[in-house]
């Protein structure tokens, strides 16, 4: 998606045509780009799918230097079967807000300009879950939200108090988001809502006041069909690149110990009015009071998943199915060594020792210290290949390193741009890259020993 930064309006270039589809019955071809439907501009796949629901469809196609009309007569709501190469045909809305806590603020400079990229578009939000302010949104495409019932949309609230929230988010004027998310629930549209915690800012009375007043907002308050169903709170994640910026102080362990306790305190009191916990604690919270991560029923549907609310309770989970199904023993014996960050270190350590029952199973955790970034990072989503490498030499590695595909970006590099095949000569392992779940580790384990 990173190369949609700076790009123009192209359309939306189609990438696959389905084999005996409308589409391919009316000669659409990979390569050309929809530029509009029914006379209507797509400027994403949202539009373009809400467009293409009705029965009379004329599409806009360009084909290399030729403009084509295709037009055709279908079923309502049925699709014509096109996979497009980007979901959005313009380039991302950014963010021009400069919040105190905003990660890429506090990046090194001279790293590849796709990692600044400061994302606040309502588009990506329903699509993919990421988090939006609201503060960039026109009316038009306010307006927008409502026709096409993007619904839900996940915001970025962090305070409910205007001021407070504006400084929060570095503006010199107040930042109202209550009357924002109250005329999207008057539209029909969900929202889950984020607080990134900076202890000192948004916390103790602040917090309250936010919880309470977005409690106000769920549906079984409002009576109204939508509302604001869930809010996740995660700690602020601080750099050592924090020169310049205005002075924050992560949570400690007796913080996020009393924190957890004012928070499951509020907790308690929402499960009785609304049935829902409604303020869901971020995993690391729990590592960072050094406490385990709760039982499934805390998480309830998991609402706020793709924030880092419940991804551990899951692996574990999941971790425990793979166990149950374990074999005895393996025909050849498999050697690796993981690697993992800081912060979820003690579970993979624990399934690694769980994995080791299986007799032929030997392996060992490469837990990595993230000197890059320094300061609070510790996951491993953030690790480069010259801190992984460096830890890998002064570490007794089997000759096969197995890293978890979230240390790689959507272009297969690392953050400090090295390829896998670059670090694999650079350390001498062999390298096999893994989803970060029990049964795609098991898998290879299983697979490696028959294929030696």
């Amino acid at each position: 998606m990173s190369e949609l930064l700076a790009r123009a309006y192209r359309g939306l270039v189609i990438a696959r045509v389905e084999p005996g589809s409308l589409a391919e019955e009316l000669g659409l071809q990979p390569g050309d780009a929809v530029l509009s439907v029914n006379g209507k501009r797509v400027m994403d796949t949202l539009d373009y799918r809400f467009h293409v629901t009705e029965p009379y469809v004329e599409l806009t196609v360009q084909r290399g230097d030729e403009t084509l009309t295709i037009v055709t007569e279908k079923e309502p709501y049925d699709l014509l079967g096109i996979e497009f190469e980007n979901d959005l045909a313009d380039k991302i809305h950014t963010c021009n807000n400069k919040c105190v806590f905003c990660f890429i603020h506090q990046m090194p400079r001279g790293m590849r300009r796709s990692l600044y990229l400061m994302d606040d578009d309502f588009r990506l939000s329903f699509l993919y879950g990421n988090y939006v302010t609201l503060t960039n949104l026109t009316e038009e495409e306010f307006q927008r939200i409502l026709e096409q019932r993007l619904t839900p949309m996940y915001v970025s609230v962090h305070a409910t108090d205007p001021d407070l929230r504006g400084r929060l988010l570095g503006k010199r004027e107040p930042a109202p988001i209550l009357p924002v998310l109250q005329r999207l629930h008057e539209g029909g549209i969900d929202v889950h809502a984020q607080i990134v915690l900076c202890p000192g800012w948004n916390d103790g009375d602040a917090l309250r006041r936010t919880l309470y007043d977005l409690a106000m907002l769920h549906p079984l308050v409002t009576g109204k069909r939508a509302g604001t169903l869930s809010v996740a709170i995660v700690p602020v994640g601080l750099t050592k690149f924090r020169q310049k910026l205005t002075p924050l102080t992560p949570p400690d362990r007796p913080y996020a110990q009393r924190f957890i306790r004012e928070v499951r305190a509020m907790e308690r009191h929402f499960r009785k009015r609304l049935g829902t916990r409604f303020a869901f604690l971020s995993d690391e919270w729990f590592f960072l009071a050094g406490q385990p991560i709760p039982g499934r029923r805390y998480y309830e549907d998991f609402p706020q998943l793709d924030d880092g609310v419940g991804t551990v309770r899951l692996f574990l989970d999941r971790a425990y199915h793979v166990a149950r199904r374990l074999p005895p023993a393996l025909p050849r014996t498999v050697q690796m060594t993981l690697v993992t960050g800081e912060l979820p270190a003690a579970v993979i350590e624990h399934f690694a020792r769980t994995l080791q029952r299986v007799q032929g199973v030997e392996l060992n955790v490469c837990v990595v210290k993230n000197h890059f970034f320094g300061g609070t990072v510790s996951v491993a989503g953030l690790l480069t290949a010259q801190d992984i490498a460096d830890a890998l030499a002064r570490f007794p590695t089997y000759p096969t390193v197995v890293l978890p595909s979230i240390c790689l970006r959507e272009d297969h590099l690392f953050l400090d741009d090295v390829t896998v095949e670059q670090f694999e000569t650079q350390t001498g392992r062999r390298v096999l890259v893994v989803e970060p779940h029990p049964a795609a580790l098991w898998r290879v384990i299983y697979r490696s020993s028959y294929l030696q």
